[in-house]
């Protein structure tokens, strides 16, 4: 083997790489997959369609349109929002009042 085709050979490792381990490549790898190995097509041009098909998991769509959810989502903002503080004001102190009560009756605090 040649210079030229080592060149060659470590260009198209390198496109391949970019297009399925990109974050488009990742919403859909079996599209991705097809597009890196079955075309001609340049890196970013294979991302560009990659990021207009819909993803290959709905819950993965559904996070691109709704962001994260569950466990790792962030904490409820509620500074500008006067009801939803009041109502967590309102749920701290109840929890401390309803901690204080069991405690002066003798009861083991719920957790």
């Amino acid at each position: 083997m040649s210079g030229d085709d080592n060149a060659a050979i470590a260009s198209e490792r390198l496109r391949i790489a970019a297009i399925l381990e990109s974050p488009e490549g990742k919403r859909n790898p079996a599209m991705a997959q097809k597009l890196a190995l079955y075309s001609a097509l340049d890196a970013d041009a294979a991302r560009g369609i990659l990021a207009e098909a819909p993803a290959a998991n709905p819950y993965l769509q559904a996070m691109d349109a709704q962001g994260p959810i569950g466990l790792s989502a962030a904490t409820l903002d509620v500074s500008n929002d006067p009801k939803a503080a009041r109502l967590k004001e309102i749920e701290t102190n109840m929890a401390a009042f309803n901690s204080e009560r069991r405690r002066a009756q003798g009861l083991p605090a719920k957790d």
